[in-house]
């Protein structure tokens, strides 16, 4: 059995970050409250490029291609130091890390940031001690394309059949299913029907799988 984390929203709550510096980058690229922050909120889990895309046509607006790959820019360049100092772990999300590594299970961090950006945040969250992380190295691989749980897979060594992957979104469920892999949903109500399995948050997570490792994996 192998388990497969993503990072941003699973692990680790950037989401308020994100939406601030989405707002910026749009309304400095495209201008000011053309797309509302309430919005920005609701699909601040999609990919960049999807999120821009999925706003663009429900509120009936033109992001050109090169407004879009600008706002992205943009975005990635305010994601400094500053920013990334005030990313928080969720509870017992390094403790679930932990409990795994004691256990020598099989498992690792796969997530959508680019070289650039994981480099950035990885000195502060400190997880390549806990696991291999692997990472993809461009927009084109944004999930809900299976390219980094494939990676993964891989790098595991593990079967379809029993490789589970915990993520927060939609989009990690389509990627789970595109990769034919399992799914475990957290920190999303709109995960409950989706996957094999949810939980609520990590912690309850952690607790489930503490009490009843053995026969989870």
């Amino acid at each position: 059995m192998a388990i497969i984390f993503d990072l941003d929203g699973t692990l680790i709550n950037s989401f308020d970050i994100h939406i601030r510096l989405m707002k910026k980058s749009i309304d400095e690229i495209i201008g000011k409250d053309v797309i509302p922050l309430y919005l920005i909120k609701s699909y601040i889990r999609f990919p960049s490029k999807q999120m821009l895309s999925t706003l663009s046509k429900q509120l009936k607006i033109k992001i050109t291609p090169v407004q879009m790959k600008n706002i992205i820019e943009l975005k990635d360049k305010m994601f400094d130091k500053t920013q990334i100092r005030k990313i928080k772990f969720y509870p017992k999300a390094k403790d679930l890390l932990l409990l795994l590594k004691n256990k020598n299970a099989k498992f690792c961090i796969a997530t959508s940031m680019n070289t650039e950006e994981l480099g950035k945040v990885e000195p502060w969250i400190k997880l390549k001690g806990f696991c291999e992380i692997i990472n993809s190295p461009a927009l084109k691989h944004e999930k809900p394309d299976p390219y980094i749980l494939k990676k993964a897979i891989k790098s595991l060594n593990s079967k379809k059949s029993e490789t589970f992957y915990v993520g927060d979104a939609e989009t990690d469920y389509e990627a789970s299913k595109n990769a034919g892999i399992k799914f475990i949903g957290v920190n999303n109500p709109k995960l409950v029907d989706l996957g094999d399995m949810y939980f609520k948050d990590v912690k309850t997570l952690y607790t489930f799988i503490k009490t009843n490792y053995f026969d989870f994996l």
